[in-house]
């Protein structure tokens, strides 16, 4: 079932006309606000017996469900529906918020008049959508719009799911940083726009020193709860364009756009100081206190003309083999 939640005009009219409609996929009956009584028909066959330029309703209703079918991005489906109510005069305007992060997107004019829709199906929340326009909106008009959020939902729908599970696969589960499946996919992109721009690009290889005796000692719930802590370090100083991985185990590979080999050991540099200002307490330690404090090496790669994954990777691996040889809790990103 999709619910939506209309009002259909702003102010104390809106509170009074607001109404919930349960939209079916099948001949069911749907029940209106007292007053406002509908069919619920097949997508498309609704609009088909509206009077006026909705006569081609039908074609209107395919026309949107093939533009939709096949997206599985959200912010399309939403921007490819408003491009729909936009060319059949039903809005100037539109606003999407998605679940969750409450991220809002935003389309056209904003207008007085709007038809506000919460959507749901079966049980999901699918997010709100909010559309206006200079005039007022009709019953029939918001028929057309409430049948065309029937299909607009079941292809939000399929996206969310979509994404959901694209980012389970590229997504590490225990620190929330993306795996190395993700790492492959985000470093051809990266030196690819490095070589077409001609611009900076670091990579980071980290390890977690002496982390075996952290696990034996704490337990590996323990030491778990110390890898979480530290890929939270890592999300905090770092800026919101680099990249972050778990590459395995206690092996992290953090990805620097635009940003040379100074600024990459600045960034190591950052990472360090933040770790030591974490408490014992905060990593876990218990009564081992800071004789387990742990700490981190770091290799440092900036790109060079003509590298590929393998060698950026291999280079940063190096450095960071030295940084553990020469004592570990050490930066190196030259031999």
């Amino acid at each position: 079932m999709t619910q939506i939640t209309t009002a259909p005009e702003d102010g104390d009219e809106a509170k009074a006309m607001k109404k919930v409609i349960p939209l079916h996929s099948k001949l069911d009956p749907e029940t209106r606000s007292p007053g406002h009584t509908a069919t619920a028909l097949p997508t498309g066959e609704a609009l088909a017996n509206l009077p006026g330029r909705w006569s081609d309703g039908a074609e209107q209703q395919l026309l949107l469900m093939q533009r939709l079918i096949g997206s599985n991005n959200v912010d399309t489906i939403a921007s490819m529906f408003f491009s729909w109510c936009s060319d059949l005069g039903l809005a100037d305007g539109m606003t999407y918020e998605a679940v969750g992060d409450g991220a809002e997107l935003r389309f056209g004019t904003r207008r007085h008049h709007s038809a506000n829709y919460t959507l749901t199906l079966d049980s999901m929340e699918l997010g709100r959508v909010s559309l206006c326009r200079r005039e007022r909106f009709s019953e029939s008009e918001l028929l057309s719009i409430e049948q065309a959020l029937g299909t607009v939902a079941r292809c939000l729908r399929a996206a969310i799911e979509y994404q959901t599970l694209e980012s389970m696969v590229n997504q590490d589960s225990l620190t929330g940083l993306g795996n190395r499946l993700s790492l492959h996919k985000w470093i051809e992109r990266e030196l690819s726009r490095t070589r077409r721009h001609n611009s900076p690009l670091a990579l980071m290889m980290i390890d977690v020193d002496h982390f075996k005796k952290i696990n034996d000692r704490l337990g590996h719930l323990g030491g778990d709860h110390v890898l979480r802590t530290i890929a939270n370090v890592f999300k905090r100083s770092t800026r919101g364009s680099d990249l972050l991985f778990r590459y395995g185990g206690d092996e992290f590979t953090i990805l620097l756009p635009h940003t040379d080999l100074p600024g990459a050991r600045e960034a190591a540099k950052q990472i360090r100081a933040n770790l030591k200002r974490i408490s014992s307490e905060d990593f876990g330690l218990g009564e081992h206190g800071e004789g387990l404090r742990p700490d981190v090496s770091i290799g440092i790669a900036s790109y060079h003309a003509g590298d590929t994954e393998s060698t950026l990777l291999q280079r940063a691996d190096t450095h960071l083999y030295h940084a553990k040889a020469n004592g570990r809790g050490a930066i190196c990103s030259n031999v």
